[in-house]
């Protein structure tokens, strides 16, 4: 591929209409929406509708007056707000070639040109091999690797929770357990595995995570208690643009916590059961669920409930900031060499 007359642009739909192929010829999570019974071509819809979605945007590079290239950026606004800085996902790191240099062009052209942006978080399929070698070129850290699993709802599943359990939608008064339980049992997290972030500010991040999710009606959480108190918690989540667009009513299952002191007694099993079963009445076909690979518990639970790993995929980090170790999070101790 030649290299002449490289230009970087702003996505724009009626323009960069070879977007498209982009997204029809990666190969990396084919076995997933196969899985889902999802055809590629729905798939594909929606992933061109996310290019222009609030808070996205998306940068094409041109050779030759070809399309080869496609980064996406989705702006992290709570979690900007928690670090006090500009975050970002990278859910696109796209390339009509072979080899890591188109994707390693875009990486460096979002550090070195994107002055707003502070951080970066990227995820690609474990098998995306020229991907990872522009991460690594790009200065990311690997931070950790995560499972994809998933299971069709062919019905509603009876359950029955433990003798002294009972299984309830969580109510206002639960919020504040739900949050400590999150405080001492969520530690696979890949923010837990970056060096530069605290142990205690990975846990508050995934507390604000949680708490966030309680006051949007795409997600449900439900809450096991005992003696009155809050033993474990699970919340779900329906996304129904999603639905739509890929003609099939999918939810996941995002968040799980158990007191360590009634752990391993089949309740985190019992809360997915409880889980599903709603979702099930609420005429969900697929769910899916995310944790890392090390997350032996929880991948546990996922094979008792009937999940089956349909992918998996690497994480990674670049810190253009970097964040304080100690005092105010919203200040800076350096800046990372940009070259």
């Amino acid at each position: 591929m030649s290299m002449n007359r490289l230009v970087f642009a702003p996505f724009d739909g009626s323009r960069d209409g070879e977007v498209r192929r982009l997204f029809m010829e990666y190969p990396h999570k084919d076995f997933q929406l196969k899985s889902m019974k999802v055809s590629k071509e729905r798939m594909v819809d929606y992933l061109e509708t996310s290019l222009q979605s609030a808070g996205t945007q998306s940068i094409c590079l041109r050779a030759n007056g070809k399309l080869v290239g496609l980064i996406g950026l989705k702006s992290l606004p709570w979690m900007s707000e928690h670090f006090g800085m500009k975050m970002y996902a990278v859910p696109h790191l796209l390339a009509g070639f072979e080899g890591p240099l188109v994707r390693a062009r875009l990486l460096r052209y979002v550090i070195e040109e994107l002055r707003e942006v502070d951080f970066l978080d990227c995820r690609i399929a474990v098998d995306d091999v020229y991907a990872a070698q522009a991460l690594e070129a790009a200065g990311f850290r690997y931070v950790g690797t995560e499972a994809y699993l998933g299971q069709e709802l062919r019905g509603v599943e009876p359950f029955e929770p433990p003798a002294d359990m009972e299984i309830a939608a969580c109510s206002r008064a639960d919020r504040q357990q739900v949050l400590e339980i999150v405080e001492s049992t969520h530690v696979h997290n890949r923010f837990a595995s970056d060096p530069l972030i605290e142990a205690d500010l990975a846990r508050s991040l995934y507390r604000k995570l949680v708490d966030n999710c309680f006051d949007q009606s795409q997600f449900t959480t439900l809450v096991a208690r005992s003696r009155g108190a809050v033993q474990g918690f699970i919340i779900s989540k329906i996304n129904e643009t999603f639905c739509q667009m890929v003609g099939k009513k999918t939810g996941s299952l995002d968040f799980i916590g158990v007191r360590p002191d009634n752990q391993n007694r089949g309740l985190g099993a019992c809360l997915n059961r409880a889980a599903l079963q709603k979702m099930a009445l609420q005429g969900v076909h697929y769910v899916g669920v995310r944790t890392l690979a090390n997350n032996y518990p929880a991948l546990r639970i996922t094979f008792k409930t009937d999940f089956t790993v349909t992918s998996t995929s690497l994480h990674f980090h670049r810190w253009i900031k970097r964040p304080r170790s100690n005092g105010p999070i919203s200040a800076f101790r350096t800046i990372e060499d940009r070259t």
